[in-house]
């Protein structure tokens, strides 16, 4: 089965996620479903700047510190012979304090201290999630942010009715086309299965990643919403892979610095630095190196001892480089020491099927897609980790939950999918633009309904 990783915060999910700003390959957009692939060199263009202006990406600096763990990677890359495409990558964190100090959307903001706990939510205040600079941006031109707010699914008003009185719970007595049904958590509501709050609203959009947009959809379509069956069909999991090149000869730095005291701890650098980029290469995959937050070094290790023990594999056989392990692990329990300090992170972002199917069991959203962890890409990508390792002579731990002992199961911090985008009702959820067709047939869209 598929997992899936996701944020819960203002800022969602970017609160957590490793920065990496790649555009995509021509080669997304050859499926016959894309309704605007003659755009391709104008409006996607377009909205790439755009993004680019706001979430200003930049490649780690050649003035900041070495990054160990960018160096052992393009060590793998060039032993697995991927020299050529190896690069380091566009992320979105700022490395120069602004001079007024406070970026383009008028939010302090500092320069990164390479702490390594991007994917733990950044304390620093560096990493350019939309928590930085979307949000702000929308709050400094009149939008109003609630947080602490569950909702339920939409509701179309009928023509007629009026906003006070409408059937269907507290209504905040405004006028439009749309009910938002909601319910706050944490206030005892549940306990008395109280009727749900509303809001009243002309245009609704909903933008609450693609495991909460689903769940509203799922449930709107459940109470009586009409619109395509393709809701929640033709999930992605981005084809994401995990694995780690444990206790390797070089040292890896990558155990981010949580609460410890930097003084004495080398950087760790931002979680994702460099890619071996082999789009267009048969692999059709990218590989990048990564970093674990502080907040769960400690266990970290203990971790990964058992799972090398029981599901690891050895890329070298030297007796020496075996003793040189044994003693890493052994008399090195820190994660800033030893084994764990040698242990390098992969993450790769590959291709799916894209066949997995969301839907409301018990009114709770769950993903079924029966064998998605043997599929070619997942052997392919585990493949290649085990030859970056190999470069660094360690031992090399796939996902423990990929894994026969529990069903090949797979992890994802990129869920894509089950809204998905196309001509007409009968191949997705929305037009072009982003509007919700109102039918299982034909491109008839709901006025003011968006995802």
């Amino acid at each position: 089965d598929q997992f899936v990783m996701v944020g819960c915060g203002l800022g969602g999910t970017s609160l957590i996620n490793a920065n990496v700003s790649l555009e995509a390959t021509d080669d997304v957009f050859a499926n016959d479903n894309w309704p605007f692939r003659e755009h391709r060199s104008t409006l996607l263009q377009e909205g790439y700047a755009r993004a680019r202006e706001m979430l200003q990406p930049n490649v780690y600096p050649e003035a900041y510190p070495v990054l160990k763990k960018l160096e052992a990677h393009k060590k793998s890359a060039e032993h697995i012979g991927e020299a050529k495409n190896f690069k380091k990558t566009p992320i979105n964190v700022t490395f120069e304090t602004p001079a007024s100090g406070v970026n383009h959307v008028g939010v302090p903001q500092v320069a990164c201290n390479n702490c390594g706990d991007c994917c733990s939510g950044c304390n620093v205040g560096a990493k350019n999630t939309t928590l930085m600079n979307y949000l702000p941006d929308a709050f400094n031109h009149g939008a109003e942010i609630f947080c602490e707010v569950h909702v339920e699914y939409v509701e179309k008003v009928p023509a007629a009715a009026t906003a006070k009185g409408f059937p269907g719970g507290i209504c905040d007595g405004g006028k439009g086309k749309w009910l938002v049904h909601y319910t706050l958590p944490h206030t005892g509501q549940e306990k008395f299965k109280a009727p749900t709050m509303t809001i009243r609203a002309d245009t609704v959009m909903l933008a609450a990643g693609t495991i909460g947009t689903n769940e509203i959809m799922l449930r709107s379509k459940a109470k009586g919403l009409s619109t395509s069956d393709q809701v929640g069909r033709r999930f992605s999991g981005n084809g994401d892979i995990l694995g780690f090149g444990y206790n390797c000869e070089d040292k890896i730095n990558g155990i981010g610095y949580g609460i410890h005291d930097r003084k004495g701890l080398e950087p760790v650098g931002p979680c994702i630095t460099s890619v071996i980029d082999l789009r267009g290469e048969p692999e059709n995959m990218v590989i990048e190196e990564g970093s674990i937050p502080g907040a769960i070094g400690k266990a970290f290790g203990p971790l990964m001892k058992t799972a090398n023990r029981l599901i690891g594999e050895d890329t070298v056989c030297g007796v020496q480089d075996r003793a040189q392990k044994l003693f890493r692990q052994a008399f090195f329990p820190s994660p800033y020491e030893g084994a764990v300090n040698h242990t390098q992170t992969y993450l790769i972002m590959s291709h799916d099927d894209g066949r997995g199917v969301l839907k409301l069991k018990n009114d709770r959203l769950e993903i079924s897609w029966p064998g998605v962890g043997s599929q070619p890409n997942f052997v392919t990508g585990n493949e290649k980790m085990k030859g970056c390792t190999a470069g660094l002579k360690g031992d090399y731990v796939k996902n423990p939950l990929w894994t026969r002992l529990v069903g090949r199961d797979v992890i994802s911090v990129h869920p894509l999918g089950g809204c998905c985008m196309a001509a007409n009702a009968t191949n997705g959820v929305v037009n072009h633009k982003g509007q919700v067709f109102s039918g299982r047939t034909g491109e008839a869209v709901h006025e003011g309904l968006y995802v």
